[in-house]
């Protein structure tokens, strides 16, 4: 996840800080707490993004040409699980986990090995190239928006 502007607000300005403390203080779990020192943190949020989706195209399609060979397959379905997608990206483990919690990328069930989550080059690459050209249309968006 990247990093994110954090900010401190101090709750002595706000109107409900004497509720607040008094509430804290009724706490068994705050009783012995110095409340004065009280801080409340938010960070901004954040859309997830691809940065490098190019990079991640042209890392695959590099790796399926090159080793096409190499990508196991039964009954013509490529059986490559997270790690070696990952390695086929050129990106971490847990990158490749985190675009597939956000939607990114989307894992399919292998229809002849039970509980088994498979991905299909062609159809990483088809996600790929969709997340790419919709986020190209926004940046073009932005920017003559901005001009």
């Amino acid at each position: 996840m990247p990093r994110r502007k954090q900010t401190t607000i101090n709750l002595k300005e706000l109107e409900c800080y004497p509720a607040l403390i008094e509430e804290l203080r009724n706490n068994p779990a705050y009783s012995d707490k110095d409340l004065a020192t009280l801080k409340l943190t938010v960070f901004d949020s954040y859309e997830a993004t691809i940065k490098e989706v190019d990079k991640a195209i042209k890392h695959l399609q590099y790796y399926i040409i090159a080793k096409k060979n190499t990508i196991e397959t039964f009954e013509d379905e490529q059986l490559i699980h997270r790690v070696q997608l990952a390695r086929m990206l050129c990106i971490s483990r847990q990158t490749l986990t985190a675009w597939i919690n956000k939607g990114f990328i989307t894992p399919q069930k292998s229809k002849y090995l039970s509980n088994v989550e498979i991905f299909s080059t062609d159809t990483v690459l088809e996600e790929l190239r969709k997340y790419q050209t919709a986020h190209s249309e926004e940046r073009i968006q932005k920017n003559t928006t901005k001009n």
